[in-house]
């Protein structure tokens, strides 16, 4: 017998694998924010696909702050971005001269490891975060 849960996942699955595409293309000049072509949030199957359960009430709640986020990323489409030269990193320069990476050795494991509340050598024991159904 197929779940209530796996019937609703399913079905959220087809909706997802329906929608269609939003592309987001690089402009050439800056102009007020297209906010309007971005999907509406579908927040029962945003909550589905990150497994996690939201009441009604939440799944109101969260629509507008949802909403809100995209249209922020509707901002950032209408950014002037013709002057900016692509990079990997910002903050670097192409010779940039970057320091050697070598190991080093802690100085003070005894210390740090008096503080973990679990501790059988050689691991380090941590709570469950992972429940596998």
């Amino acid at each position: 017998m197929v779940s209530v849960v796996a019937r609703a996942g399913a079905a959220a699955l087809r909706s997802f694998e329906n929608r269609k595409p939003v592309l987001l293309r690089r402009r050439l000049f800056a102009s007020a924010p297209r906010c309007s072509s971005l999907q509406p949030p579908d927040v029962p199957l945003l909550a589905d696909a990150a497994r996690i359960s939201l009441s009604e009430k939440e799944v109101e709640d969260f629509a507008p702050k949802i909403r809100q986020v995209i249209d922020w990323f509707g901002q950032l489409q209408a950014v002037d971005l013709v002057s900016v030269q692509p990079s990997f990193r910002a903050d670097t320069e192409l010779n940039a001269d970057l320091r050697e990476d070598s190991p080093e050795t802690f100085q003070n494991r005894e210390a740090m490891l008096a503080e973990v509340p679990n501790y059988d050598s050689p691991y380090i024991k941590v709570p469950k975060v992972i429940n596998k159904e």
